[in-house]
C-alpha cells in the first residue's frame, strides 16, 4: 500500500473515534447525574412523626371543615358560631312629665289647723340651718302629730340652686323630702363645688335617678318656666325677696329667716287661739 492510501484510511477513522468518545462521555455524565445529583423523592417511613398545627397553648388546632359528618349533618363543634345580636339601645328621648314634676310637695296632715308654705333656695345657708337644726323638732312635735302641714316651694337664687331644684322635682314624689334633706346636709360639699352639676348627678344616682332622666330634666324648658312662674307669683303675692320665708295660714302670718322653734310656736298659738303651740313657762 502506498503512503497516499494510508493517509486516506487514517483520515476516515477519526470521526468514528470522536463519536465513540462522545457517546461514552454522555453515558458517564448521565449515570453520575442520576446517582449523585438528581433530587430524591423520599416517601415517609413508618417511623416518621407528623405534627399537627398547635395554638400558643400547645393544643392541636382542629379545623371545622375537617369535622366528620353523619348522614350529611355536622357533629357538635362543627357548626359555625351563632352570631349574637347586640342589645338594642333606645334612642327615644326621655320625656319629663312637667305637670307631675311641679305638683305639690308637702309633709303632714293636709287638714291640719296650721298650714305653712316654705320658700327656700337649696344653696341658701339659712335654709340649710332651718332644715338641719329646726325642722327635725318641728316635724316631731307638730307635723307628725297632725297639727302642722308644711309645703315646700323652691325659690332658687342662683344657677346651682335652679339645677338642684330641677333634679329634686324630677324625682318621684315620695323621694323628694329625703333628697332635699340630703342636699341641705351636704350643702357645703356640692353647692360650693365649681363642678356642682357632677355632684348633683351623683346625689341623684343615690336616689335612683338615671343619667338619662337627669340630663332630660336639666334640659326641660317647660319645667324651668314653671319654676320661674312660681317664683314670680311668690314675689307678687307674698312679696318674697329672701329665703327662707314661711307663709302661715294663707298669709295670716309671715316668718322670715331660720327662726328658732319657739318663734314658730308663738305664731301657732296666735293664729289658733292657743290650740297649737307649746307655751313656754314664762313668755
Amino acid at each position: 500500500m502506498t503512503k497516499v492510501h494510508r493517509s486516506i484510511r487514517g483520515s476516515a477513522a477519526m470521526p468514528v473515534i470522536l463519536l465513540l468518545v462522545s457517546v461514552v462521555a454522555i453515558g458517564l455524565f448521565g449515570w453520575f447525574y442520576v446517582t449523585q445529583l438528581a433530587p430524591k423523592d423520599e416517601a415517609p417511613t413508618a417511623g416518621m412523626v407528623f405534627e399537627s398545627p398547635h395554638t400558643d397553648e400547645g393544643a392541636p388546632v382542629i379545623q371545622q371543615s375537617e369535622m366528620p359528618s353523619i348522614n350529611g349533618e355536622q357533629q357538635p363543634g362543627a357548626a359555625e358560631e351563632e352570631s349574637v345580636p347586640a342589645p338594642e339601645v333606645s334612642s327615644a328621648p326621655v320625656a319629663i312629665d312637667v305637670a307631675k314634676a311641679t305638683g305639690v310637695r308637702a309633709i303632714g296632715n293636709v287638714n291640719a289647723p296650721v298650714k305653712i308654705i316654705e320658700y327656700a333656695s337649696l344653696t341658701c345657708s339659712h335654709c340649710a340651718h332651718f332644715h338641719n337644726e329646726i325642722l327635725p323638732a318641728l316635724k316631731t312635735k307638730y307635723i307628725d302629730t297632725g297639727k302642722v302641714y308644711l309645703e315646700f316651694r323652691e325659690f332658687p337664687l342662683d344657677d346651682a340652686a335652679m339645677k338642684a331644684t330641677l333634679t329634686a322635682r324630677c324625682l318621684p314624689e315620695d323621694k323628694y323630702e329625703s333628697f332635699v334633706a340630703l342636699l341641705f346636709k351636704s350643702q357645703e360639699q356640692w353647692a360650693r363645688n365649681m363642678d356642682y352639676l357632677t355632684s348633683l348627678r351623683q346625689n341623684a344616682k343615690l336616689a335612683g335617678m338615671s343619667d338619662a332622666v337627669f340630663d332630660a330634666c336639666q334640659k326641660e324648658p317647660m319645667l324651668k318656666l314653671k319654676i320661674a312662674e312660681n317664683m314670680q307669683e311668690a314675689k307678687d303675692k307674698w312679696k318674697i325677696n329672701a329665703t327662707p320665708t314661711f307663709i302661715v295660714n294663707d298669709g295670716a302670718e309671715t316668718i322670715q329667716g331660720a327662726q328658732p322653734l319657739e318663734n314658730f310656736e308663738r305664731v301657732f298659738r296666735k293664729i289658733t287661739d292657743g290650740a297649737v303651740g307649746e307655751a313656754p313657762a314664762v313668755e
